[in-house]
């Protein structure tokens, strides 16, 4: 049985997608229906008062969850890794994988090479157009053979050569608030004094649970 923290994790989290140079930014992170309405349960989405936050800066990412979740991840450029980081036990977990609907890219005129990259996939990517997302101006590509889980479209900021919304089959989310401008060092690496997940005994025996 998968855990809260696990689930946590999958759920926020995927393959790490390998960062290029973005604008230096923060904004909400807003998770709708795929048909852009209804948002998800609280704790989850922009509108109340613990939105979920995206930092980026360099390429790297903190994307913090509030709520009941409260988890926060980390994707570093430089040493090219990823960590889940649980503030309420002052712990962090290394993780194979980060963002895949969130990735910077270096042309937004040519998107496709750094969505497969991010992807970790093959997917079938098309330049769709140009679309304006929250006032700003983004260009749209589509995943043609996405399945199910996949990421469907994702619309590209041309400033921030950032994914500034992605839709899947069920879902999508956008990003809300953008504020640029240059970010703390500090929001990209590990807090000091917290230590690596240890395995949990389990309530029913002395064994451990997975």
């Amino acid at each position: 049985m998968i855990s809260a923290t696990r689930f946590a994790v999958i759920l926020a989290m995927s393959l790490i997608p390998a960062l290029g140079r973005a604008q230096d930014f923060s904004a909400d992170v807003v998770y709708l229906s795929a048909a852009g309405s209804a948002a998800l349960p609280s704790g989850t989405d922009g509108s109340n008062h613990n939105p979920t936050k995206l930092y980026v800066s360099n390429g790297n990412m903190r994307l913090e969850t509030h709520g009941l979740i409260g988890t926060i991840l980390l994707v570093n450029r430089d040493d090219e890794s990823a960590y889940a980081v649980f503030p309420s036990r002052k712990e962090y977990e290394p993780l194979a994988g980060g963002l895949s609907e969130y990735f910077p890219v270096k042309d937004v005129e040519n998107a496709c090479p750094d969505w497969q990259k991010a992807a970790g996939q093959q997917i079938s990517c098309d330049k769709v157009g140009y679309e304006v997302v929250g006032g700003r101006q983004t260009v749209k590509y589509k995943n043609k053979n996405a399945s199910d889980f996949a990421t469907s479209a994702v619309w590209i900021d041309s400033v921030l050569k950032f994914v500034i919304r992605w839709e899947g089959a069920n879902t999508c989310a956008e990003l809300r608030n953008v504020q640029e401008g240059q970010q703390a060092a500090n929001l990209f690496t590990l807090p000091s004094g917290y230590s690596t997940v240890q395995p949990r005994k389990s309530a029913n025996n002395k064994g451990f649970s997975k």
